[in-house]
């Protein structure tokens, strides 16, 4: 009886990258280039928004990975916190958006 590797081949498939976009006040622009070290398949784009109230500008950073480092990513967000003055800082994972 032949052995059916069908599924055996799509187990083995290359992982589909995540997506994670940060939504940083334009005053943390500085944490952009840390994360574009780690993470070179990125995006930044300019954008206005209302997360804190009122509008104001912020970048967009779209990363491409095969998932992210948690503690360096707790590190970069408290970092942008720290430069904005702003309490949280919105990202989308998994197709959620979270305050952290």
């Amino acid at each position: 009886m032949s052995e059916d590797t069908s599924s055996a081949a799509s187990n083995e498939a290359i992982p589909f990258p995540t997506l994670t976009i940060l939504y940083l006040p334009a005053e943390a622009a500085a944490v952009v280039e840390d994360i574009s070290q780690k993470y070179p398949n990125m995006t930044i784009e300019d954008c206005a928004g209302f997360f804190h109230g009122s509008q104001r500008p912020y970048k967009k950073v779209t990363i491409w990975s095969q998932g992210i480092d948690s503690l360096w990513m707790d590190a970069v967000i408290a970092r942008a916190k720290e430069l904005a003055s702003v309490e949280f800082v919105n990202v989308v994972s998994g197709g959620m958006m979270h305050i952290l």
